[in-house]
């Protein structure tokens, strides 16, 4: 695993995120009819309150040292984000499994951020697949793919965070995809993207084997 990014990048861009994704909500609430205000608060606080999990999950992984079964953590991250089992398809798990550092809380919020992700990035219906790669080297691997995701064109497999720097810069808005990437990095791990027509978009969650 390459070392990773100054913590100081991934808070600015976390912080550039989390203002994005209040301003919507404000704008939201700005625009609303007066008679439809009760309803556009109410449509607004299951938003802010995930927005407040989950900014505590990555405030605990920083402070805390912890490790957790990375197949408990795909269960729950897929149960979190497609409770219905009907949009992400999983592979089966390497006999043994891994235990991987970071909290339980940190590993899964990471895998349904990725998750969220991929599934906003394809059209409505499309199935993503999710699987745990062998580790090697120390290393686990959660490789998230979407096939039907092709907006972002040819990226060859890269360190999200460099991505975030040059390549994809516009998508620092994006909270589930620059939340993934601060918890990685806080628990020592990180995210690599790729991008192609053929393939869609790949996502790998990279973790350090506990």
């Amino acid at each position: 695993m390459s070392p990773s990014t100054p913590a100081a990048s991934w808070t600015g861009m976390l912080a550039a995120a989390t203002a994005h994704d209040i301003n919507n909500l404000t704008h939201s609430l700005s625009i609303a009819d007066v008679a439809e205000w009760a309803a556009c608060v109410e449509d607004c606080v299951e938003p802010l309150r995930k927005l407040g999990v989950r900014l505590r999950t990555l405030a605990a992984a920083c402070e805390t040292e912890g490790s957790t079964r990375l197949d408990d953590a795909c269960a729950d991250a897929m149960t979190e984000v497609d409770p219905d089992g009907a949009r992400v398809v999983r592979a089966a798990p390497p006999a043994g499994g891994s235990i991987v550092r970071g909290t339980d809380a940190a590993v899964r919020t990471a895998i349904a951020s990725l998750l969220e992700h991929a599934l906003a990035a394809s059209p409505t219906g499309a199935t993503i697949g999710l699987a745990v790669r062998d580790a090697q080297a120390g290393v686990a691997v959660v490789e998230i793919a979407a096939p039907e995701a092709t907006g972002l064109g040819a990226i060859a497999v890269e360190r999200l965070d460099t991505l975030l720097d040059t390549t994809l810069r516009d998508l620092r808005g994006d909270f589930s995809l620059v939340l993934a990437g601060a918890i990685a990095d806080a628990v020592g791990g990180t995210v690599t993207l790729a991008s192609s027509p053929e393939s869609g978009l790949v996502l790998a969650l990279h973790l350090a084997v506990a």
